[in-house]
């Protein structure tokens, strides 16, 4: 029978409404505070569209904060309850506390048939994993298959992007190592890319349309001519988008290629101007 597993994961997957509903997914909110009023909840109270204005136009600062178990429980709850098994995958556990409040909420549902997986990525690094999970939930796999394919990507996923400025990263203490790449002249734009669940820096590249040369060009180093399955990531960027889709279809074989807009969470870290892809050798 199929879709008799539910997947679950979070709003920092960035994943396209049209994908979240075509495949059946969960999205559990995480929240955006600006300027310590009422939080809202991440593609539900707020879009990308009135995030950017907030950050870029108005120049507001804003916090993160995860879901309460009690959100994930009143999700595990209902998708358990005619006795689906549920596996829920979430952001980097080195990035947010949600993986916990998953955890907190399994606990309190014994009897219920519940995976919690930490992806160590965010965006469409997790976004790909959830997609792959909920494709093979739909073709009838039974919950450890899917478990097992899941932590196979885990493994494999990468994520690389082009920042703006460290600014962002910086304030939210979300940076890792890439401190490093602080005090650097204006036009140099960091290479990072999440390693262990955290932001690490590649390299320092001078100019924008450069750095974005220089992503396809890691990209393709590590995977030269193979398959892979990829995902291309702006936070309102759509002229570095074109320049990245454009040298990605030229250069990469990727299948099925996904575009996806950062959300109010994770753009709340990165700032706009975000270029970058998630990847695995399919």
């Amino acid at each position: 029978m199929k879709n008799q597993v539910k997947i679950v994961t979070d709003s920092t997957a960035d994943l396209p409404k049209d994908l979240v509903l075509k495949y059946g997914i969960t999205v559990v909110p995480l929240k955006v505070i600006f300027n310590d009023e009422e939080p809202l909840k991440d593609g539900v109270d707020i879009d990308t569209d009135q995030f950017y204005r907030r950050q870029v136009a108005n120049k507001e600062i804003a916090r993160t904060s995860q879901p309460a178990p009690a959100e994930f429980l009143e999700v595990y709850n209902e998708l358990s309850k005619d006795g689906h098994s549920i596996i829920s995958i979430h952001i980097s556990s080195a990035m947010s506390g949600t993986s916990q409040s998953a955890k907190m909420a399994k606990e309190m549902l014994p009897g219920s048939d519940i995976e919690i997986i930490d992806s160590k990525v965010t965006s469409m690094g997790l976004g790909l994993i959830a997609l792959e999970a909920a494709r093979e939930a739909g073709n009838g796999k039974t919950k450890n298959e899917i478990v097992d394919l899941v932590n196979t990507l885990v493994s494999k996923i990468q994520v690389f992007f082009v920042v703006d400025t460290l600014e962002y990263l910086v304030r939210g203490g979300r940076i890792g190592m890439a401190n490093a790449l602080l005090g650097t002249i204006l036009s140099i734009k960091p290479l990072l890319f999440l390693k262990d669940g955290v932001v690490q820096p590649y390299e320092k590249v001078r100019g924008k349309s450069r750095a974005i040369e220089r992503l396809v060009q890691v990209v393709e180093d590590k995977v030269g001519s193979n398959k892979i399955k990829c995902c291309l990531i702006h936070g309102m960027e759509s002229s570095g988008l074109e320049k990245l889709r454009q040298k990605v279809s030229a250069r990469l074989n990727c299948e099925d290629t996904v575009v996806s807009t950062l959300g109010a969470v994770i753009g709340t870290h990165t700032g706009p101007g975000v270029v970058g892809i998630a990847f695995f050798v399919s």
